[in-house]
Parts: structure tokens; C-alpha cells; sequence
């Protein structure tokens, strides 16, 4: 990524977050964020919780989850693109996929295809993103994928991910918007 600084895994927010499910018996964060658009959001979930089911730490950001939230009107560079997806490093056998930048693999239901990233007139903002055409089933979307440098990293850390990316790569003129998928599974 454009960032020197390396995502140290932690997941202070998480905790935070249990602590409240712990004395409240529930806990919504951000409902100010309820989609106004639909647009893909299926299938953006989907992938999500799969990989978060997976123990892999990732946060959507950018213009999709903007327009998700009725604050942009588009979310496209050039095509069926759902923004910048990332991805914390760590040793899961399955990110070593996207890092070796494999032309084509499996992650559950979902197909991933590695194709030219040039053929977006913006791509050179791009060059430490790989794109990659996802599919599911009878859906299919664009994702610009890229790895974050992390110590450590699992999908606790997703939350706090999302406030690095906010803080050290993510450059908007507007309220930021990201969307992340969080599971709690019993200890």
C-alpha cells in the first residue's frame, strides 16, 4: 500500500464492542449508515463474511460504500468496479493467492479472475491495488484488491483496520464510508 506505516493488528474496538455486548446484551454501531442504495450490496456482504469467516481481516472503503450510503451517485471507474477492497497480511494460505497474484482461484463460492489493471484511465493512482473480477453464481463484480502490511492480524482486527485505512491511505474531501463485516462467534 501507499502507507510506510504497518497495520499493527490490533483490535482494541473489538473488545470494546464485546464489552458492550456483554453489559447491554446488544450493541449497533454506526446506523447512520443504513444503505440508501442496494446496488451489489448482497453479494459485497457475501464476500465479505466469507472471508471473515475465514479469519481474514478486510475493509471495504472508497466510492462504493459512499454510494451504498447515498452520498456519491456513481462507484465506477470503468465498469462493474465495487471499490478498493483490503486486505491485512497475514500467513493464510488463501491471501498468498492475492499476493502472488494467481490468474484465477477459488475462496468458497466465490471465482476470482486476475485481470489488466490498465485498462482504467485512473489506474496509475491504483498500481499497488491488483484487479480482480469476482464471481458468484450468476453475479459479478470488479474488486481492486490490495494487501495491507500488518504485524498480526485476524478479523477481530477489522474494525480497527478500517480506522488505519481512514487515517493512512483513504484521502477523501467528504465523510468517509467503509463497509466491514464483523462476526461474533461464541468462545
Amino acid at each position: 500500500m501507499h502507507s510506510r506505516k504497518v497495520f499493527d493488528g490490533s483490535d482494541s474496538m473489538f473488545r470494546t464492542q464485546q464489552a458492550v455486548l456483554k453489559r447491554a446484551g446488544h450493541a449497533v454501531w454506526f446506523n447512520e449508515l443504513t444503505p440508501a442504495r442496494l446496488d451489489h450490496l448482497g453479494f459485497v456482504n457475501r464476500l465479505m463474511q466469507t472471508l471473515c469467516e475465514l479469519d481474514i481481516c478486510c475493509a471495504l472503503v472508497n466510492s462504493y460504500p459512499a454510494n451504498i450510503a447515498g452520498v456519491t451517485s456513481v462507484y465506477s471507474l470503468g465498469g462493474n468496479e465495487a471499490s478498493l477492497l483490503n486486505i491485512a497480511r497475514t500467513d493464510c494460505p488463501t491471501l498468498d493467492n492475492f499476493v502472488g497474484k494467481v490468474p484465477s482461484f477459488q475462496i468458497g463460492h466465490f471465482t476470482f479472475s486476475l485481470t489488466a489493471l490498465d485498462q482504467f484511465a485512473n489506474y496509475s493512482d491504483y498500481r499497488d491495488y491488483s484487479l480482480f473480477i469476482v464471481t458468484q453464481a450468476n453475479e459479478t463484480l470488479q474488486l481492486l484488491i490490495g494487501v495491507v502490511d500488518s504485524v498480526t492480524c485476524g478479523a477481530k482486527s477489522i474494525i480497527n483496520l478500517l480506522e488505519f485505512l481512514w487515517d493512512i491511505t483513504v484521502l477523501f474531501a467528504f465523510q468517509k464510508y467503509g463497509i466491514v463485516c464483523v462476526s461474533f462467534r461464541p468462545a
